[in-house]
């Protein structure tokens, strides 16, 4: 149980440590509009990893093993924790990776995160892996719009647009979609045209098709140089997280739900 890692004042039920999903009836829960002490969990890349954004400094800890979350990502928090000679009572809300992604990675996320929030009663702030990757594309390409394209399974994509936005970081231009290339939805009609556009993430490998698709021209569209496999930035979490949180995003821990985007899984084609 967590309270092999954490105080032993710490009861988290026994279905959240598992894995597994945990609902209450909704309760009021204080949100902070600003939180100086948060924690990120990202669960769904192959390498674990948590960070601790603390007096606006980001504390990160990763680990060097794949497809290992069950078993490294509360150790984890605890040897941040340490690190930052902090305590889980000081923490003021808790960001989570939500996917799309690793279908077990998402749950082991989301349940550590609630497991925390009701422990704790604090809010936590399931965020959009798609969302995640276009703040780091921002970042790095200094491109205000991003096209966010990530391997999938059956030859699909997790495909969504956004736009830089000083208030929540970044904004969603239509919505997050899981399909083949010749199958993503237009741009808004507002958003599309003449723009130049950066594209990030694995996804990638039929571009042609995507551009076509969307009516866009390449001259408009810079790739980036490689696509490696996807792997979350946890400052740019961080600073998201941060600003979400300020907007009130932040929800009760049973009231998180994953971020599949597919509506219909075959759970037996799932990891």
């Amino acid at each position: 149980m967590f309270t092999r890692y954490f105080s032993k004042s710490l009861e988290i039920p026994l279905e959240v440590i598992k894995g597994d999903f945990y609902f209450l009836p909704p309760h009021t829960l204080p949100l902070p509009l600003m939180s100086n002490c948060l924690l990120a969990i990202d669960t769904t890349s192959a390498r674990c990893s948590a960070a601790i954004l603390l007096d606006a400094k980001v504390h990160t800890r990763s680990s060097d093993r794949e497809r290992q979350a069950a078993q490294l990502i509360l150790p984890m928090i605890d040897d941040l924790m340490t690190s930052v000679d902090s305590s889980l009572a000081e923490l003021e809300g808790i960001a989570v990776a939500a996917g799309p992604g690793s279908f077990t990675g998402i749950r082991i996320g989301i349940g550590v995160a609630q497991g925390l929030g009701l422990s704790l009663s604090i809010p936590v702030l399931p965020l959009s892996n798609l969302a995640i990757m276009a703040m780091t594309a921002i970042a790095e390409s200094g491109c205000d719009n991003v096209m966010v394209s990530m391997k999938a399974r059956d030859s699909e994509i997790y495909f969504a647009s956004y736009r830089g936005s000083a208030s929540a970081g970044v904004k969603l231009l239509g919505q997050e979609q899981v399909c083949r290339p010749a199958n993503i939805q237009s741009l808004p009609a507002a958003d599309s045209g003449a723009q130049d556009w950066y594209a990030a993430g694995d996804g990638w490998d039929q571009r042609d098709e995507i551009l076509r698709t969307l009516q866009l021209d390449t001259e408009h569209v810079q790739f980036e140089q490689s696509q490696p496999a996807v792997e979350l930035n946890l400052g740019e979490l961080c600073k998201l997280a941060k600003l979400r949180f300020q907007l009130g995003e932040g929800v009760a821990a049973e009231q998180v739900i994953p971020n599949y985007i597919k509506e219909q899984l075959d759970y037996s084609q799932l990891e």
